[in-house]
């Protein structure tokens, strides 16, 4: 049965969407339903590290990850928002260049290790960005890997061929 790029964009939005609502919604609980808030909290733990210093706060408390993760987050969310818009123009153009995966990454991966042999201290907004357009790119190889998962398996293949 082969499961069309609209459904997984669907549940990719649903999921990424829940994700990233979570993240808001934690600090948003915590006066009301701190027992709740804090099993959120708990979700993204094994996620990051959720240090204070490192992370935005809303209605004076921290949302459930630090700012780079939430760029990442929010970076997923509107670029799979926007995939069907972006698709045709763009698809084409990153699947060929998965190199660029690593060069967006690049920026990320340096402010995190100038931060880490504090040899600087971003401010959360260059965290943010670097984590965002890291993960804007990534919705596209998401579904081409979706994509690719819902064809004929090529391991199948390989073992009846190899049996001949």
């Amino acid at each position: 049965m082969k499961i069309s790029i609209r459904f997984w964009w669907l549940i990719t939005i649903m999921l990424s969407g829940a994700i990233l609502t979570g993240i808001f919604l934690a600090p948003c609980l915590q006066s009301r339903w701190p027992v709740l808030s804090a099993f959120i909290y708990a979700l993204y733990s094994p996620l990051c590290h959720q240090q204070p210093g490192r992370s935005y706060f809303l209605v004076s408390q921290q949302l459930a990850v630090c700012s780079r993760c939430s760029g990442i987050y929010a970076g997923f969310f509107l670029s799979t928002l926007l995939y069907p818009l972006w698709r045709n123009k763009l698809k084409s153009w990153l699947e060929s260049r998965p190199v660029l995966l690593v060069f967006l990454a690049l920026p990320m991966v340096l402010d995190f290790l100038l931060n880490i042999f504090r040899l600087w201290d971003s401010p959360l907004v260059i965290k943010s960005l670097t984590g965002f357009a890291w993960s804007g790119c990534l919705p596209f190889y998401w579904f081409k890997a979706l994509k690719e998962l819902g064809q004929s398996h090529p391991r199948k293949d390989y073992i009846c061929k190899s049996r001949s």
